[in-house]
Protein backbone atom coordinates (compact mmCIF):
# COMPACT_ATOMS: atom_id res chain seq x y z
CA UNK A 1 0.00 0.00 0.00
CA UNK A 2 1.00 3.19 -0.99
CA UNK A 3 1.05 6.22 1.87
CA UNK A 4 0.09 9.33 0.99
CA UNK A 5 3.39 10.60 1.71
CA UNK A 6 5.26 8.50 -1.14
CA UNK A 7 2.75 9.98 -3.77
CA UNK A 8 5.24 12.58 -5.29
CA UNK A 9 2.93 14.36 -7.90
CA UNK A 10 0.94 17.22 -7.10
CA UNK A 11 -2.54 17.98 -8.35
CA UNK A 12 -1.16 20.82 -10.35
CA UNK A 13 1.74 18.30 -12.21
CA UNK A 14 -0.88 16.24 -12.78
CA UNK A 15 -3.09 18.85 -14.24
CA UNK A 16 -0.14 20.37 -16.07
CA UNK A 17 0.40 17.07 -17.30
CA UNK A 18 -3.35 16.45 -18.53
CA UNK A 19 -2.99 19.68 -20.55
CA UNK A 20 -0.03 19.00 -22.42
CA UNK A 21 -1.85 15.52 -23.55
CA UNK A 22 -4.74 17.30 -24.90
CA UNK A 23 -2.70 19.84 -26.82
CA UNK A 24 -0.87 16.70 -28.27
CA UNK A 25 -4.00 15.20 -28.84
CA UNK A 26 -5.51 18.36 -30.63
CA UNK A 27 -2.58 18.64 -33.12
CA UNK A 28 -2.82 15.20 -33.61
CA UNK A 29 -6.29 15.51 -34.58
CA UNK A 30 -5.76 18.82 -36.67
CA UNK A 31 -2.79 16.50 -38.68
CA UNK A 32 -5.53 13.90 -39.25
CA UNK A 33 -7.70 16.33 -40.73
CA UNK A 34 -5.49 17.85 -43.32
CA UNK A 35 -5.26 13.89 -44.42
CA UNK A 36 -9.14 13.63 -44.88
CA UNK A 37 -10.79 13.33 -48.31
CA UNK A 38 -12.99 16.62 -47.69
CA UNK A 39 -13.46 19.37 -49.94
CA UNK A 40 -11.40 21.76 -48.08
CA UNK A 41 -8.11 19.72 -48.77
CA UNK A 42 -8.59 19.29 -51.98
CA UNK A 43 -5.63 21.65 -53.24
CA UNK A 44 -6.06 23.14 -56.72
CA UNK A 45 -8.95 23.73 -59.16
CA UNK A 46 -7.85 21.10 -61.41
CA UNK A 47 -8.02 18.32 -58.33
CA UNK A 48 -11.22 19.21 -57.78
CA UNK A 49 -12.50 19.41 -61.41
CA UNK A 50 -11.20 15.83 -62.23
CA UNK A 51 -13.35 14.46 -58.98
CA UNK A 52 -16.19 16.61 -59.23
CA UNK A 53 -16.22 18.51 -62.13
CA UNK A 54 -16.66 21.62 -60.48
CA UNK A 55 -13.66 24.12 -59.54
CA UNK A 56 -13.67 24.77 -55.63
CA UNK A 57 -15.80 28.22 -56.26
CA UNK A 58 -17.93 26.79 -58.34
CA UNK A 59 -17.88 23.61 -55.73
CA UNK A 60 -19.38 25.98 -53.01
CA UNK A 61 -21.38 28.11 -55.06
CA UNK A 62 -23.65 24.80 -56.04
CA UNK A 63 -23.92 23.31 -52.41
CA UNK A 64 -24.79 26.58 -51.75
CA UNK A 65 -27.31 27.64 -54.38
CA UNK A 66 -28.83 23.79 -53.95
CA UNK A 67 -29.25 24.60 -50.02
CA UNK A 68 -29.22 20.78 -49.30
CA UNK A 69 -27.62 21.32 -46.15
CA UNK A 70 -30.13 21.10 -43.71
CA UNK A 71 -31.65 17.93 -45.18
CA UNK A 72 -28.73 16.12 -45.43
CA UNK A 73 -28.53 16.30 -41.72
CA UNK A 74 -31.33 14.88 -41.14
CA UNK A 75 -30.57 11.69 -42.33
CA UNK A 76 -28.01 11.01 -38.97
CA UNK A 77 -24.89 10.41 -40.83
CA UNK A 78 -21.62 10.70 -39.13
CA UNK A 79 -20.10 13.11 -41.78
CA UNK A 80 -20.86 16.88 -42.58
CA UNK A 81 -23.33 17.55 -45.38
CA UNK A 82 -20.76 18.86 -47.02
CA UNK A 83 -18.46 15.79 -47.38
CA UNK A 84 -21.71 13.86 -48.19
CA UNK A 85 -22.38 15.72 -51.25
CA UNK A 86 -18.63 15.96 -52.26
CA UNK A 87 -19.10 12.35 -51.94
CA UNK A 88 -21.68 12.34 -54.13
CA UNK A 89 -20.03 14.25 -56.68
CA UNK A 90 -17.38 12.41 -57.22
CA UNK A 91 -18.95 8.93 -57.49
CA UNK A 92 -21.34 10.87 -60.07
CA UNK A 93 -17.73 12.14 -61.77
CA UNK A 94 -15.58 9.12 -61.80
CA UNK A 95 -18.03 6.45 -61.94
CA UNK A 96 -15.83 4.49 -59.19
CA UNK A 97 -17.00 1.82 -56.78
CA UNK A 98 -18.59 2.06 -53.55
CA UNK A 99 -15.51 -0.02 -52.06
CA UNK A 100 -12.84 2.51 -53.28
CA UNK A 101 -14.87 5.25 -52.28
CA UNK A 102 -14.94 3.64 -48.54
CA UNK A 103 -11.32 3.48 -48.86
CA UNK A 104 -11.09 7.34 -49.50
CA UNK A 105 -14.34 8.39 -46.87
CA UNK A 106 -13.04 5.94 -44.35
CA UNK A 107 -16.62 4.37 -44.03
CA UNK A 108 -17.95 1.30 -45.04
CA UNK A 109 -19.37 0.13 -49.00
CA UNK A 110 -22.80 0.01 -47.05
CA UNK A 111 -22.51 3.71 -46.00
CA UNK A 112 -21.21 4.99 -49.06
CA UNK A 113 -24.43 3.35 -51.13
CA UNK A 114 -26.86 5.21 -48.31
CA UNK A 115 -24.73 8.18 -48.77
CA UNK A 116 -25.51 8.60 -52.50
CA UNK A 117 -28.84 7.10 -52.60
CA UNK A 118 -30.28 9.88 -49.75
CA UNK A 119 -28.31 12.90 -51.90
CA UNK A 120 -30.13 11.82 -55.02
CA UNK A 121 -33.40 11.58 -53.13
CA UNK A 122 -32.81 15.13 -51.67
CA UNK A 123 -31.88 16.57 -55.37
CA UNK A 124 -34.61 15.06 -57.26
CA UNK A 125 -37.04 16.38 -54.23
CA UNK A 126 -35.07 19.75 -54.80
CA UNK A 127 -35.00 19.50 -58.72
CA UNK A 128 -37.82 18.53 -59.88
CA UNK A 129 -39.36 21.97 -59.03
CA UNK A 130 -37.45 23.65 -61.57
CA UNK A 131 -39.03 23.74 -64.65
CA UNK A 132 -36.42 23.11 -67.61
CA UNK A 133 -38.38 22.50 -71.06
CA UNK A 134 -39.04 25.53 -72.54
CA UNK A 135 -42.48 25.81 -74.04
CA UNK A 136 -43.77 24.06 -77.25
CA UNK A 137 -43.55 27.48 -79.06
CA UNK A 138 -40.28 28.35 -78.15
CA UNK A 139 -39.21 24.77 -79.81
CA UNK A 140 -40.94 25.41 -82.81
CA UNK A 141 -39.07 28.34 -83.25
CA UNK A 142 -35.52 27.05 -83.21
CA UNK A 143 -36.39 23.79 -84.23
CA UNK A 144 -34.89 23.41 -87.80
CA UNK A 145 -37.20 23.29 -90.44
CA UNK A 146 -36.56 19.77 -92.30
CA UNK A 147 -36.50 18.52 -88.51
CA UNK A 148 -39.69 20.19 -87.67
CA UNK A 149 -41.59 19.16 -90.83
CA UNK A 150 -41.12 15.31 -90.57
CA UNK A 151 -41.12 15.94 -86.31
CA UNK A 152 -44.17 17.89 -85.36
CA UNK A 153 -44.82 16.21 -82.13
CA UNK A 154 -41.59 16.40 -80.82
CA UNK A 155 -40.75 18.36 -77.49
CA UNK A 156 -37.15 17.39 -76.56
CA UNK A 157 -34.10 15.52 -78.06
CA UNK A 158 -32.09 13.93 -75.62
CA UNK A 159 -28.70 13.84 -75.96
CA UNK A 160 -28.14 10.50 -74.23
CA UNK A 161 -24.93 10.29 -71.35
CA UNK A 162 -23.58 7.39 -69.87
CA UNK A 163 -22.11 7.18 -66.44
CA UNK A 164 -20.23 4.03 -65.74
CA UNK A 165 -21.73 2.36 -62.62
CA UNK A 166 -20.63 -1.09 -60.49
CA UNK A 167 -21.64 -4.39 -62.09
CA UNK A 168 -25.40 -5.03 -60.53
CA UNK A 169 -25.55 -8.26 -58.41
CA UNK A 170 -28.78 -9.33 -60.63
CA UNK A 171 -28.73 -10.93 -64.20
CA UNK A 172 -31.39 -9.03 -65.35
CA UNK A 173 -30.06 -5.74 -63.86
CA UNK A 174 -26.95 -6.41 -65.47
CA UNK A 175 -28.37 -7.09 -68.63
CA UNK A 176 -30.42 -3.83 -68.39
CA UNK A 177 -27.43 -1.95 -67.47
CA UNK A 178 -25.29 -3.00 -69.72
CA UNK A 179 -23.79 -0.92 -72.89
CA UNK A 180 -21.97 -2.12 -75.77
CA UNK A 181 -20.83 1.34 -76.65
CA UNK A 182 -19.08 1.63 -73.74
CA UNK A 183 -18.25 -2.50 -72.75
CA UNK A 184 -19.67 -1.91 -68.93
CA UNK A 185 -22.47 -1.41 -66.83
CA UNK A 186 -23.81 2.33 -67.46
CA UNK A 187 -26.98 4.40 -66.05
CA UNK A 188 -27.88 6.40 -69.57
Amino acid sequence: MHSVSSQTETFTDVSDRMTKLKDELKELQDSLGKKAFIPENISNDTQMKALTSFTKERFSCVYSFLNVEEDLQTGNFCKRPVDIFFLFLVKLRTGISNEFLSVLFEISDSTVSRYFTFVMTVLYEKLKLLHIFPSKSKVVESMPRQFYSENRDCRVIVDCTEFPIQKPNSPAEQQMTFSFYKNTNTLK
